[in-house]
């Protein structure tokens, strides 16, 4: 490259420049959209990695990338996820490759530092490249207004009589904020969650505000609800279980409750996410939204396979039956992993050329596999029954906390 550039981690007296840099190339205030990176954190300057060039006045910045820590606590492991996110580069430097000596540096120092997987958004034949898939799993929900209506006057047919909410409240946000420490202990109690320094800072990403329900005064859950782009969306829809009853159709009084509180902000329709172990939840909304989807959604990058299965595999197995067995997957060029579950117990372990693989593929193409849900459609090892039951692993976390 015949650019002088300087390729390097950002340090605090760059914080005030890459949020200025941010802003300029995606036209949007990253203070607002994403308080817990870009508000008074300059702390976490240190996690970009910045392009520079020499300017009169000194540096000046060409491209960035972004990479954050998000401690996840899934099921008993505890797994260091590296967020990618503000990947960007100045209109006037495309074509010079700064973009790609960020994202590999990022990726490097993320894999020498121990991350057991990354996690990014943007279009997949962009990311591929660097080792990104879109196979993480959630399930999406679309409630208009017209369902909130729908339920409140009749119900569901053959199913309950019309809705009631009474004794249901959902607070404003700012009485909402009272119950935060009730609201974060909701979250942890999640076989997967984030560790939050902040709570509300982080559930306040993506232009969300928390809303409280109560039930009978008593708190009784919480929702974010989101307006970032224009669309209603809510990341985080978590209920005291306790409220579902057998079959998840005790949650109703509460979903309604909370869809008249987006409704009365001016929400047409609400686009709810939910994560592939909320079964009971899922089960409920499945029966009364307009639209549902499976979604292979942000793009993952797995760097330590045996730990990633083993944790993701063991939450599966505490919600559902998982059959016994023992499984080698072989992703080439990289791990070769054994899996065994025994009395819905995983362990996983690498293993050496010796023991023979159930089934081989490329790294991406194992990533789908594994987690995707779409993984094994026209694709299967020497155990279909076993993957059939076992995969996908459900990979997933908030939205709230990707970056």
């Amino acid at each position: 490259m015949e650019n002088k550039y300087c390729l390097r981690r950002a340090v605090e007296a760059d914080y005030a420049d890459l949020i200025d840099f941010g802003n300029y190339v995606f036209g949007i205030d990253f203070r607002a959209l994403l308080p817990k990176l870009y508000r008074d954190h300059p702390e976490l300057a240190a996690d970009h990695v910045l392009v520079t060039e020499p300017g009169a006045c000194g540096e000046r910045i060409r491209s960035m990338v972004g990479c954050f820590k998000i401690p996840l606590k899934v099921g008993g492991e505890s797994l260091l996820v590296r967020g990618i996110g503000t990947v960007s580069v100045h209109p006037y430097d495309r074509g010079k490759g700064y973009m790609k000596l960020a994202m590999h540096k990022a990726i490097d120092d993320a894999r020498e530092e121990g991350a057991d997987y990354m996690v990014l958004s943007g279009r997949k034949q962009r990311y591929q490249h660097y080792g990104f898939d879109k196979c993480a799993t959630h399930y999406e929900f679309d409630l208009s207004a017209s369902v909130y209506d729908q339920l409140r006057r009749f119900g569901v047919e053959g199913i309950c009589a019309p809705v009631s909410t009474d004794g249901y409240t959902v607070l404003n946000e700012k009485d909402s904020e009272k119950y935060a420490a009730d609201c974060q202990a909701l979250f942890e109690s999640q076989p997967v969650s984030a560790v939050r320094q902040n709570f509300l800072e982080i559930a306040h990403s993506w232009r969300s505000e928390v809303r409280v329900l109560l039930r009978d005064g008593v708190f009784a859950g919480y929702m974010t609800l989101g307006n970032a782009y224009g669309n209603y969306t809510v990341n985080e829809m978590l209920l005291d279980e306790k409220l579902g009853g057998e079959n998840g159709m005790g949650f109703l009084p509460g979903v309604v409750a909370l869809l008249g509180a987006a409704v009365a902000q001016g929400a047409g329709n609400v686009e709810v996410v939910l994560m592939p172990f909320q079964t009971a939840l899922i089960r409920c909304l499945t029966l009364i939204a307009e639209h549902c989807r499976v979604c292979g959604g942000y793009g993952i990058n797995v760097m330590n396979y045996a730990k990633v299965v083993k944790a993701y595999l063991q939450v599966k197995a505490d919600r559902q039956p998982v059959m016994d067995g023992e499984y080698v997957f072989e992703v080439i060029g990289g791990e070769k992993v054994r899996v065994r579950v025994l009395n819905g117990k995983v362990t996983a372990e690498k293993v050496g050329e010796e023991v023979t693989a159930d089934i081989s593929l490329p790294h991406l193409q194992m990533m789908n596999f594994l987690f995707a849900p779409t993984g094994q459609m026209g694709i299967c090892g020497r155990q279909p029954a076993l993957e059939k039951n076992w995969f996908p692993v459900p990979v997933c976390f908030s939205e709230q906390d990707n970056v």
